[in-house]
């Protein structure tokens, strides 16, 4: 009404200009939204959605933002949503089950129109919860087996199976895998991978896994040690961006040089890998595809929630870089840090 009246006109266009309908002139429409900025006027979106019975606006949970894959992932969705007219509202649940379910529970409080949603280990409770509110949501990167729902990810076993080969094929018989959280159905379906490559090799190849410390010192330690020992490796493959960060920080003060002394691979694609010195051979997801897939989903849930449950494995790329090179003879420098 404060609207209407500073503008000089009825109450009806101003709702027709907050709602976007086309029968209002140029000049009236003009004359709203200078009303509305001079009175700070902001729509209350809360109860337009009860009224609407939609928010315009889909949930987004991930873990964290310190992925390279995951931020490049919300920028993608953030992307779509503002071309389909949609709103993004992000949590962040730190793979933490309890939290994430906390986190989901106040999008859906939130009255959201759908949620993607980024699982943590186990994501039961809250797949119970969206399941029983019917609240349309897509599963992106991380299978949990649940079939209620849309899955969008890359095939992590065959992506790090052709990357450990890729090693093998150079000469690597030591190997290292870095992970976060052995727990995760990603990480389990790359270790598989792992694994099988390195069985199927025929040669003898020794696949070790480490379970990052999420303390930064101790990270180092565990590397330091790791390096220094008998089986040490020759190729280290990080699981994300996050880790891979940290690596070459623990590297450089020890010390130690990729490839001359060790190899390095990276699962993610950080926008730092092509500008270290040397470049850093990453495992590529194809995020844009991902976020395509997703959306589309989504947009369909939201127009059919009776739709059928669709599993989108796409497929993942080695992009090879400096890093990675035949294993070196000597180690000159593991002997000296065995002497510390």
């Amino acid at each position: 009404m404060d609207v209407a009246r500073l503008a000089g006109v009825s109450v009806g266009t101003v709702s027709n200009v907050l709602n976007d309908r086309g029968n209002v002139s140029a000049t009236r429409g003009t004359k709203v939204r200078a009303a509305m900025a001079r009175l700070g006027f902001v729509p209350n979106s809360v109860a337009q959605s009860l009224r609407r019975r939609q928010s315009r606006v889909i949930g987004l949970c991930t873990p964290l933002t310190s992925s390279a894959y995951f931020a490049a992932l919300l920028e993608m969705f953030e992307h779509l949503a503002a071309q389909h007219g949609y709103e993004i509202m992000q949590v962040l649940s730190h793979g933490d089950p309890a939290l994430e379910l906390r986190r989901v529970q106040a999008l859906v409080g939130r009255n959201v129109d759908g949620l993607i949603l980024i699982p943590t280990y186990d994501s039961r409770a809250t797949l119970d919860l969206v399941a029983e509110r019917a609240t349309p949501t897509v599963l992106v990167d991380r299978m949990t087996g649940d079939p209620r729902f849309d899955y969008v990810a890359i095939d992590d076993r065959k992506a790090m199976r052709e990357a450990t080969r890729q090693l093998i094929g150079l000469g690597h018989r030591r190997l290292l895998y870095l992970v976060r959280d052995s727990r995760l159905a990603t990480t389990r379906q790359r270790i598989d991978g792992y694994n099988e490559a390195a069985r199927a090799a025929r040669v003898a190849v020794t696949a070790d896994l480490c379970e990052r410390d999420p303390d930064e010192a101790r990270f180092a330690h565990q590397v330091a040690q790791a390096l220094a020992s008998a089986r040490a490796p020759t190729a280290i493959i990080a699981s994300n961006s996050a880790i891979a960060l940290s690596l070459l920080t623990i590297l450089r003060a020890l010390g130690v040089r990729w490839p001359d002394d060790v190899s390095l691979l990276a699962f993610d694609e950080p926008v730092w890998a092509p500008i270290v010195t040397p470049p850093l051979a990453v495992v590529r997801h194809p995020t844009q595809r991902i976020a395509l897939a997703a959306w589309g989903r989504m947009l369909l849930r939201l127009r059919k929630h009776d739709l059928r449950p669709k599993r989108i494995i796409l497929e993942a790329e080695l992009a090879a870089a400096a890093s990675l090179a035949p294993p070196p003879g000597a180690r000159p420098w593991r002997a000296a840090y065995r002497s510390r």
